[in-house]
């Protein structure tokens, strides 16, 4: 066996460097580029057939010995330059390789391909030529500049604002919508800036984040660094509002959409349209050689190999083994690997023996990734080309990221969006677009024309009443118009807006929105602007226009029609009493109610709180005073609520047109004088208008404006009226009464005056000087009592306790010697609140009497809570004991009722010795009337006390 290796040895050592250089000519004619050495007389030492291939060059002139300017002039002749620039080139060519320094060029070849020659020179003299052709890299970049003219038509034709950050929150990319939409400087937020700049420009420009700046600030960095996505609702600088969604990417960036949505917090919630702009690569390849025996033993290699490996000259001597090379290579850290370098060089050898020439990828230590291929070579050995394609593999693995981003844009919009090329077929189209219309992915396609598009659609029943060929037609005829929206209504009832916009090379990008919500939004908020929210009645806009109709018609067609306004009364009571959501209930019943009860064509209205309005056609006045009399009746008989029964009822004003006029505003001051004079009546009746009553409220508005100034003009005094105890004929007090002198009018009536004092408030300051007045006043009597009249209007205000108190105080009076008296109308108001005021007063010493009883709704649940003193019965039963048998069974239950609960009855009104025998009959502790006196000034108590002790002792 050694002797046969000898031989093998021997026979190559006499073969020589022509073996050497025959095994280099095979290794060079299996590369993929061109190559050609030149000695140091620039004649041909070696060069490959993809040389002369590449170059359309003939071997047998373009061989080893031929001159350098020889191999120009054939090139020439080829055609692959003009014949007349041989000398300038030449002599241009062969200064750069004296300067000893390696260069590239590029050159046009006839063939059309553009030619890339790397001229080098070599160590011992000499040079060589490595050509390669790049037509690939122009293909990858017309790719990708395609690409990014997509990707810019749709960014630019979003509808959202748009900007992504990387994973080390800087900017990637935004839209001009963005910078836009915040008045945003773009030579300030362009890639590359950081998230915190952005956000100090941003509120630079008068963005309002809705939080301090600095907690802004904060919050953002925050949500950056937890990956935390959230909606946030912004400020513009102009006041109008933008709502902000980060969705951040598995790659540590993040997307922020920017949309404008102040007419959505009209209507209904949307996202921003996402897009990325897809980045360009170019690559740039070098190429490593080496050459090995049928042993895979080195031959040769060049110094780009080495440089790949981390090899020295003295390691990559010829004969070193290719495991060795592994070794080595390994061990100077060029690159690592979990298999040993014999497992390298075994799987090496087997991809060898099956002539498998597709490329390895090896990544290198310092980064880089090789791609290496083994061609064997017919005579045994085989070929290694080393490219280094690093940079191919990150533009590459950055396109395929800029797809994956892309995508995630697209397929994360709220919006659905296609792309249509100018014969409208499918460029692009997101998931939300194929959702939306319910259609088959399998279908809808890049490809794929509108036309089949909308046929599918049609079959699956999306467009009622249409087919795809009519629709198609339809949608073509409106595209010829130009960039337009339209409105697809569909059979399930949504509505979806396509916007349309032109791209600079042709087609369209198609934006599809669902804007079902927000149409309905619309129509909700049209309806509420002229309906009630509580009983979705016309409110008062809506009956405005109603009785403006109404009025036309009377005025062109004749006929009449009536306007009738309706007043709940007592309804404040049941808002105290219950709370506002039995009003509410009341007040939705008292709506059902209405519209029972009229017409088909007439209009019932809430105007607000507890008023309502009807406009009734019809006979007139009769139809009107019908409709009156039926809804007084119904609403005067309310369910009961939170288990209580309520007293409520209905007053009603009627205004007729055209007898009380055809303006709209009159006919409704009409109404509403009719319903004042319809309370006044004592509720719970309706009234017609009468010319007269213009002059009545004339004539109560001037009353009102004389005592607005009355109490600082002095011009109210109290009179007192004795209050006897019937058992002993015993002077028990006096009742303070309130009157007013004008001093144009002379005296007006308290019936006249206190309501209007209530109405307007001033009943507080003036009940507080008449209680001050009695209390100073009294306060000089003998052990008598005096008792005030208090108003609900008095018992709603605060402080009642306090000013009660204070004018006690103030006048020295005893507490046990005033006696305050309020109506079942002032306990009715608030029962709780004023209860606990009772409860208060009383334990001051105060005595309390509940004053008109019987006339009001009697509710004996406010005797139970609290213990009166004393029970007033009203004049108006006394004053009919003789005639009403009922008046006689009402006092006698009432002073039944005091006789069981230990309170006293005062009879009120008694201005007879037979009424006065009635009530004693009745069983009446007390009585008060004109029979033991009249109402006298505070100067003339003294001597009516002094009558009636003196009557008392006679007695």
């Amino acid at each position: 066996m050694s002797s046969t290796c000898d031989n093998e040895l021997g026979a190559r050592r006499e073969q020589g460097p022509e073996a050497l250089v025959a095994l280099s000519q095979l290794a060079l004619d299996h590369m993929e580029q061109g190559v050609c050495v030149y000695d140091a007389d620039n004649r041909i030492v070696l060069v490959n057939q993809r040389y002369l291939s590449l170059f359309d060059m003939s071997g047998d002139i373009v061989r080893v010995g031929t001159s350098y300017r020889e191999v120009l002039a054939h090139s020439a002749g080829r055609g692959n330059f003009p014949e007349s620039e041989l000398d300038a080139l030449y002599s241009a060519r062969i200064a750069q390789i004296a300067a000893g320094k390696p260069f590239r060029t590029e050159q046009r070849l006839a063939t059309g391909l553009v030619m890339s020659l790397e001229l080098k020179p070599l160590p011992g003299g000499g040079w060589m030529t490595i050509c390669d052709d790049v037509p690939r890299l122009a293909r990858l970049e017309a790719e990708l500049r395609v690409q990014t003219e997509r990707s810019q038509h749709a960014l630019a034709n979003m509808s959202h604002g748009l900007i992504m950050y990387d994973a080390d929150s800087r900017v990637v990319v935004c839209n001009d919508r963005f910078l836009n939409l915040y008045n945003l400087d773009p030579q300030i937020v362009q890639p590359g800036v950081s998230h915190r700049a952005v956000l100090d420009h941003w509120v630079s420009r008068g963005n309002q984040p809705g939080m301090p700046t600095d907690e802004f600030r904060s919050s953002r960095l925050e949500d950056v660094r937890t990956r935390r996505e959230k909606s946030l609702l912004v400020m513009r600088y102009d006041g109008r509002m933008v709502q902000t969604v980060s969705r951040f990417l598995p790659d540590g960036g993040w997307v922020t959409v920017h949309e404008d949505v102040t007419e959505r917090l009209q209507y209904e919630e949307t996202l921003r349209q996402q897009n990325f702009i897809l980045d360009a690569a170019l690559e740039n390849m070098a190429h490593g050689l080496a050459l090995y025996d049928s042993d895979m033993r080195l031959r040769v290699c060049n110094t780009t190999y080495r440089k790949i490996y981390l090899l020295s000259p003295e390691e990559t001597r010829p004969g070193t083994h290719l495991a060795e090379l592994i070794e080595r290579s390994m061990a100077n850290g060029a690159f690592a690997s979990e298999y040993s370098p014999g497992e390298i060089t075994e799987a090496a050898r087997a991809r060898i023996a099956s002539r498998d020439r597709s490329p390895m990828r090896r990544r290198m230590s310092n980064g880089t990734v090789v791609s290496v291929r083994y061609c064997a070579l017919p005579e045994g050995g085989f070929v290694a080309t080393y490219e280094d394609i690093t940079e191919r593999e990150r533009v590459i693995e950055q396109l395929s990221e800029q797809y994956r981003r892309f995508d995630a844009a697209l397929n994360n919009m709220s919006q659905g969006l296609c792309m249509l090329d100018a014969s409208l077929h499918v460029i692009v189209c997101n998931r939300r677009y194929v959702e939306m219309y319910g259609m088959s992915p399998d279908i809808v396609k890049p490809g794929v024309s509108m036309r089949e598009i909308m046929e599918h659609s049609c079959e699956l029943g999306i467009h009622p009443n249409m087919t795809g060929a009519k629709l198609y037609a339809d949608y073509v005829e409106r595209l010829r118009e130009g960039e337009h929206t339209l409105h697809r209504h569909l059979s399930d009832g949504r509505i979806i807006k396509l916007n349309h916009k032109r791209m600079e090379h042709g087609g369209w990008v198609v934006t599809y929105e669902d804007v079902t919500e927000r149409h309905k939004a619309q129509a909700r908020v049209a309806h509420m602007a002229r309906h009630d929210s509580l009983t979705d009645l016309p409110n008062r806009t809506l009956f405005r226009e109603k009785m403006s109709e109404g009025l036309n018609q009377v005025a062109i067609a004749g006929g009449a029609m009536a306007v009738l306004c309706f007043d709940l009364d007592n309804f404040k009571t049941v808002n105290d009493r219950l709370g506002h959501a039995a009003g509410d209930r009341l007040l939705r019943w008292v709506a059902a109610r209405l519209k029972e009860n009229v017409g088909e064509h007439d209009t019932v209205a809430r105007l607000g709180g507890d008023e309502f309005a009807v406009l009734q056609r019809g006979p007139q006045p009769q139809s009107a005073e019908k409709l009156a009399r039926r809804l007084v009746e119904v609403l005067g008989h309310p369910p009961p609520l939170e288990s209580q029964s309520i007293h409520v009822g209905a007053s009603v004003g009627i205004a007729i047109a055209p007898d009380h006029g055809l303006d709209a505003d009159e006919l409704m001051k009409c109404a509403d004088l009719a319903l004042y004079q319809a309370k006044a009546r004592g509720r719970g009746a309706y009234q017609l208008f009468e010319p007269e009553m213009e002059e009545e409220a004339r004539s109560r508005h001037a009353l009102e404006q004389d005592l607005r100034g009355a109490l600082e003009a002095h011009e109210f005094h109290l009179v007192f009226q004795p209050q006897m105890r019937l058992e002993s004929s015993e002077l028990t007090g006096f009742e303070a009464l309130l009157r007013w002198r004008h001093p144009s009018r002379g005296f007006i009536s308290p019936a006249e005056f206190v309501p209007i004092a209530e109405e307007n408030g001033l009943i507080v300051p003036i009940g507080e000087w008449g209680l001050r007045t009695a209390c100073v006043t009294a306060a000089s009597w003998p052990d008598v009592t005096v008792a005030v009249n208090l108003s609900p209007v008095q018992f709603r205000s605060r402080g009642l306790v306090a000013m009660v108190t204070s004018a006690l105080a103030e006048a020295g009076l005893p507490p046990q010697r005033l006696q305050l008296e309020g109506t079942e109308t002032a306990l009715l108001d608030d029962s709780e609140a004023t209860i606990e005021i009772l409860h208060q007063l009383r334990a001051l010493g105060i005595r309390v009497s509940l004053d008109d009883f019987g006339v009001g709704y009697s509710s004996l649940s406010y005797l139970r809570k609290f213990p009166f003193d004393r029970i007033k019965i009203d004049r108006s039963f006394v004053g009919t004991l003789g005639e009403s048998p009922e008046s006689v069974a009402i006092v006698r239950t009432i002073a039944s009722l005091g006789s069981v609960l230990g309170v006293e009855t005062t009879a009120e009104g008694v201005e007879t010795e037979e009424q006065l025998d009635f009530v004693r009959e009745c069983g009446c502790t007390a009585v008060q009337g004109y029979y033991f006196g009249k109402p006298c000034p505070a100067s003339e108590v003294g001597r009516t006390i002094e009558t009636l002790n003196t009557v008392r002792r006679v007695a």
